[in-house]
C-alpha cells in the first residue's frame, strides 16, 4: 500500500511538472509572437514617423494616440502578461492603421495640389511634347512624372519629396512658356481643376490645334482654388 501510495503522490507530481512545463513554453511562444508583432508595428510606425516629419507644418497633421494606449503600455511594462500584450497589440495596430491612413492621404492631396493626378498629366505633357518652346521640357517632366507615380504608393521619403519639387518646378517652367491665354487654364486644371470659365475660344482653339484638348474632361465639383467650375 506504500508504495501503491508513493507511486500515485510521484505521478501526480510529475504530471503537475509536465503541465507547468507546458503551460510556460505556451507563455514563452505567446511572448515570442508578440515580441515579432510588436517588432513589426515598431518598424512600420517607425516609418511613418519620418514621412510624418517630411511633411510637418505643411501636408501633415499629427494623430495622437488615445490615453487607453498610453495606459495599457504602462502596464505591459510592468509585467510581461499575455492578455495584457494581447490588449497592447490590438491597440497599437489600430493606432498604426489610423497613422498610416493619415500619412498616406495626407500626401496624396499634398501631391494633387502641387502637381495634380500624376498619371493624369502624363497624358497632357506627352501632348504638348511636340509644341513649339515645349520640347526639352515636356520629356523631363514626363520621366519625373513615372518617377512620382511610383513613389506615391508608399509613405513619402526624402526621395519622394525630392521628385514632387522637380516636377512642381518643370510644371512650373513648362507653364511659363505656354501662350498667356492657355497658361492659366493649363496652371489650374493640372492642380487640382480648372473652372469652366478658363476655358474661352482662344484656349479652346490652342489646345485643338495642338491635340491636347482631349487630355482634359469636364467633371461635376469645385476646383480646389475655389472658384465654381
Amino acid at each position: 500500500m506504500t508504495d501503491a501510495t508513493t507511486w500515485i503522490l510521484e505521478t501526480r507530481v510529475a504530471v503537475d511538472q509536465a503541465s507547468g512545463t507546458l503551460r510556460l513554453e505556451a507563455d514563452l511562444d505567446a511572448l515570442r509572437q508578440f515580441d515579432e508583432q510588436l517588432d513589426d508595428a515598431l518598424r512600420e510606425l517607425t516609418a511613418l514617423a519620418q514621412a510624418a516629419a517630411l511633411g510637418s507644418g505643411d501636408w501633415w497633421a499629427p494623430v495622437d494616440p488615445t490615453p487607453d494606449l498610453w495606459t495599457q503600455l504602462r502596464s505591459a511594462q510592468r509585467e510581461l502578461d499575455t492578455r495584457q500584450l494581447g490588449s497592447v497589440l490590438r491597440l497599437l495596430n489600430g493606432f498604426r492603421s489610423q497613422v498610416r491612413e493619415a500619412v498616406r492621404d495626407g500626401w496624396s492631396d499634398h501631391v494633387a495640389s502641387q502637381a495634380g493626378n500624376a498619371l493624369e498629366l502624363r497624358d497632357l505633357v506627352k501632348a504638348l511634347a511636340g509644341v513649339e518652346g515645349l520640347e526639352a521640357v515636356a520629356p523631363k517632366l514626363d520621366a519625373a512624372l513615372v518617377h512620382l507615380a511610383r513613389l506615391q504608393r508608399k509613405p513619402p521619403d526624402a526621395d519622394a519629396v525630392r521628385v514632387l519639387a522637380e516636377v512642381t518646378e518643370l510644371l512650373t517652367l513648362l507653364e511659363q512658356r505656354l501662350p498667356a491665354a492657355v497658361k492659366g487654364f493649363v496652371s489650374a486644371a493640372t492642380r487640382g481643376g480648372a473652372a469652366l470659365d478658363l476655358l474661352d475660344d482662344d484656349v479652346r482653339s490652342w489646345l485643338v490645334d495642338n491635340n491636347a484638348l482631349h487630355n482634359f474632361r469636364v467633371v461635376p465639383g469645385r476646383p480646389q482654388d475655389g472658384n465654381s467650375g
